[in-house]
């Protein structure tokens, strides 16, 4: 069970217990704890009170702490958010400020802490007002910093929008950067580096904003070289700067820039030539400026130029030269060559006979170069900038440099400009057009400075050659826009005299002339519609309104074919070659099965169908041409219907003993006109193509059923048997609407009436006299010739040997259908006076069977004389 302690006396002793706030002790009795608990009481509230204190002091300034950060910190208000002008003497208004709150938290203290708040918060107020004060100080320098950069800018910026405003603006600058240094306790020392400074980049800006300008006016958008042809010192001593040295006072090194031969900086001045130079500058002699200084050097060379231009009565190129060269040596040379001045020798000349080829090119290229620098971008008027003097010597050589280097940019892009007028010139000279040449001042104006002598004569050898040309114009203007015959006149006007001083130069341009009249007369022949589309302003009105829909077909040949007869084009064509392949190309995509497309093109053309088809047929594909000669519309359609089939395919349908016997029958058929053709210059290649589509086509009359010799009787007819009548060598055309026994007595007697002086005499024996090689060549004819038909089928041509005749003239002997009818219906022979009288019907097809050849027809006759009846029908 469990135990219950006791004790003697107590049932319980007390004991020390310890506890987090006070501390009890052993008492051995409750007397002695009463005193001794009075006594400690007391020292207990006196620490409470003490702790009391020291916690309500460090209340006090941690309020005022929050207080201070406040007026300094807030971001709506406090004194740090204010900045600038805002800050100047807003400082001693917050420490007002914190010195009420000081005193509205000390008020509410007891007085036992109250002097010591005060004590503390006398340190936080110390510590308020510096940093308040250090603020509004920063700030005011830092606003009077920004005014004095502000105006500073302003009168940098005043000085570069107008270079002439730059020494006023630089004086207010000075007063402004003294007046604030001195304010500020800057040494005189560090005033007058930092005007300096100003003063040196102020300078460098408006040298920039002076060249900007000009760069635009030079190479920009309307950038236009304007070329004197007498410049004035300021142009020429630019132009001498530009070659001497390019500008440039120093090396890429950065020490002045030497010569081989001593000459030194901008102006490339000689020593020995420097005090003289200075002299006429009215400047003292600076050995050390002339090295280093680009504005004193380009002093000393502008003062020895203008001496020069004096001594030679402002002749460029004798002063230009004595620069170069020295005085003495120009004098040598107007002794030995004369003067130009006097008229004894030309500038060009004098300039082209200086011995000395640096000089003479020297020369060329300064004068040449001169008239084309602007008046604004002279060196002297940059010199002359009343910022020069304040730029740094490296910026003024950069300057200079700059400045000559826009010189080499324009002409440059001048010379490009110059060649691209130039290809435009010479389109415009073959076009036959109005050309404003370019001038000699024009192109010696662009060419490099710096280029060597070989690619100066390159480039003025292609303005030669340009200039060469342009003397042609008014040869080209006729040949273009006049007919043949105005053309030729103007080619024949300029053959050239070999008494001629320039006899080879006008031969050269003859040449040129004759190459050109013969170009454009077969381009004319050749295709004479693109042609006149591309020449004629008539032509080019009427496609485009044609194009544009505004004008039809027949109105637009019919100004091409006026614009033809007005120069002489003797072409069958009309209309450009890539319109009739376009014409050809929508034929052949048309999807009718019929020639139906064929008609439409055609009757779009109006009364000029014929001409425009008759084209159309000579460009097309095989096929088409033989379906646009036939007038049959069975053979026509029938072809049309077949085109996209092979030959061989078509022939593959039958048996080859059928096909064989078809090509035999076609071929006894054809043979006539065959015969017709062969002997017709290029009719050859033309009876090739006849043959094969009338092969096709009587494949496709088998096809519907006819014998293989019907169907070649009858693609025979179609095709060409319904329109010609063929007599040995030639063919005519039933539409010709002539009788051909009178046609063939009329050919006949032309040739026997043919004299000799009325042929080109044939190649004969050089050594005769002309008249007997006509004899000569007249019986030959006469024996040998034979009568082909003529190319568009109007009439027959006289040929000997596959070569045609010509007559006098030297023009193809061609005699039209009528005539030869004409002229044989009054020279008959018996046999056709004797066909005319008995009135037989001799319409017929050679070839068509044996009873109609020429024999048949003999026999055929007599049988009607002696037994009064035909055969062979």
């Amino acid at each position: 069970m469990p135990t219950v302690p006791t004790v003697q006396g107590r049932q319980v002793e007390s004991r020390g217990v310890s506890s987090p706030g006070f501390q009890t002790f052993d008492q051995p009795n409750v007397s002695d704890a009463l005193v001794n608990v009075g006594s400690q009481a007391l020292d207990v509230f006196g620490q409470a009170k003490q702790q009391a204190d020291l916690a309500l002091t460090q209340d006090a300034t941690q309020r005022l702490y929050a207080v201070g950060s406040g007026l300094m910190d807030d971001p709506k208000e406090g004194l740090m958010t204010l900045q600038g002008k805002n800050a100047i003497g807003q400082a001693p208004g917050y420490i007002q400020k914190f010195d009420n709150e000081m005193q509205t938290i000390a008020v509410t203290l007891p007085e036992s802490t109250r002097n010591v708040f005060l004590k503390h918060a006398q340190q936080q107020r110390m510590q308020f007002a510096t940093q308040a004060e250090r603020h509004e100080l920063g700030q005011r320098r830092q606003y009077e910093s920004g005014q004095q950069d502000g105006y500073l800018s302003l009168q940098a910026q005043q000085a570069i929008s107008n270079p002439q405003l730059f020494n006023q603006s630089a004086l207010n600058a000075r007063a402004s950067i003294m007046a604030y240094g001195q304010a500020h306790g800057q040494s005189p020392e560090e005033i007058e580096a930092n005007w300096g400074r100003w003063r040196e980049q102020a300078a460098n800006r408006a040298s920039e904003a002076w060249y900007n300008p000009i760069y635009q006016q030079m190479m920009g958008p309307e950038g236009k070289i304007e070329v004197t042809n007498t410049p004035q010192e300021a142009q020429l001593f630019s132009s001498i700067i530009w070659q001497e040295s390019g500008g440039n006072q120093f090396g890429k090194d950065g020490a002045p820039l030497v010569s081989p031969k001593g000459a030194v900086g901008a102006a490339q001045v000689m020593e020995s030539t420097g005090p003289e130079a200075a002299s006429l500058a009215g400047l003292s002699w600076d050995r050390d400026k002339w090295l280093n200084d680009p504005r004193y050097n380009v002093q000393l060379g502008k003062a020895y130029f203008g001496a020069q231009l004096k001594k030679y009565d402002n002749n460029p190129v004798l002063a230009v030269a004595a620069y170069n060269a020295g005085p003495g040596a120009v004098d040598g040379w107007i002794k030995q060559f004369g003067d130009p001045r006097d008229g004894t020798v030309s500038n060009a000349q004098f300039a082209a006979a200086i011995p000395y080829e640096e000089t003479r090119n020297y020369v060329a290229k300064v004068t040449g170069s001169a008239g084309a620098i602007p008046g604004n971008a002279t060196i002297e008027n940059l010199v002359n900038q009343p910022f020069w003097n304040a730029m740094s010597p490296q910026k003024k050589s950069e300057m200079l440099s700059k400045q000559s280097g826009l010189y080499d940019m324009q002409t440059a892009a001048g010379r490009v400009s110059l060649q691209t007028r130039m290809q435009d010139d010479l389109a415009k000279l073959e076009a036959g057009q109005e050309v404003n040449p370019i001038t000699e001042h024009e192109w010696a104006a662009v060419m490099p400075l710096q280029a060597s002598p070989s690619e100066r004569i390159q480039l003025q050898q292609s303005f030669e050659q340009y200039q060469q040309a342009m003397m042609l114009q008014p040869a080209y203007k006729t040949i273009v826009q006049g007919s043949a015959q105005q053309g030729i006149a103007a080619v024949q006007a300029m053959i050239p005299q070999e008494s001629d001083s320039d006899f080879k130069f006008k031969q050269g341009l003859y040449a040129t002339a004759q190459a050109k009249l013969n170009a454009t007369l077969k381009a004319r022949e050749s295709d004479p519609g693109t042609w006149l589309q591309t020449h004629s302003p008539v032509a080019k009105n009427a496609f485009d309104q044609y194009s544009n829909g505004q004008a039809s077909g027949e109105w637009l040949v019919s100004r091409l074919q006026s614009e033809k007869d007005r120069l002489g084009i003797r072409s069958k064509k009309v209309l450009p070659d890539s319109m009739v392949n376009s014409l050809i190309a929508r034929i052949d995509n048309n999807q009718e099965s019929s020639v139906a497309a064929i008609q439409q093109m055609a009757q779009s053309f109006g009364k000029y169908s014929g001409q425009v088809m008759q084209q159309v047929q000579k460009s097309a594909y095989p096929a088409l041409q033989v379906i646009m000669a036939t007038n049959n519309p069975r053979a026509a359609n029938a072809l049309w219907q077949n085109r996209s089939v092979k030959t061989s395919d078509l022939r593959g349908n039958f048996e080859k003993t059928d096909a064989d016997s078809a090509d035999s029958s076609w071929n006894d058929q054809a043979k006539d006109f065959a015969g017709t053709m062969v002997v017709q210059p290029g009719g050859a290649a033309v009876w090739n193509n006849f043959n094969e589509q009338g092969k096709r086509l009587t494949y496709t009359y088998m096809q519907r059923g006819m014998s293989p010799s019907d169907a070649a009787k009858q693609a025979y007819q179609d095709v060409l048997g319904e329109q010609y009548q063929t007599s040995g060598t030639w063919r005519m055309p039933n539409s010709a609407g002539q009788d051909i026994r009178d046609v063939n007595d009329g050919a006949n007697e032309y040739l026997k009436n043919l004299s000799a002086d009325q042929i080109m005499p044939l190649i004969g024996d050089a050594r005769l006299p002309d008249e007997v090689n006509r004899e000569q060549s007249i019986s030959r004819i006469r024996e040998n010739a034979q009568w082909v038909t003529n190319s568009n089928e109007t009439g027959l041509t006289l040929m000997m040997n596959g070569l045609l005749i010509n007559n006098a003239q030297g023009q193809p002997i061609t005699v039209p259908f009528a005539d030869l009818a004409k002229l044989g219906a009054g020279n008959r022979t018996t046999w056709n006076s004797l066909t005319k009288f008995v009135q037989t019907p001799v319409k017929y097809t050679p070839g068509q069977s044996k009873n109609y050849t020429v024999e048949s027809q003999r026999e055929n006759l007599i049988n009607i004389i002696q037994n009064g009846q035909q055969t062979g029908r």
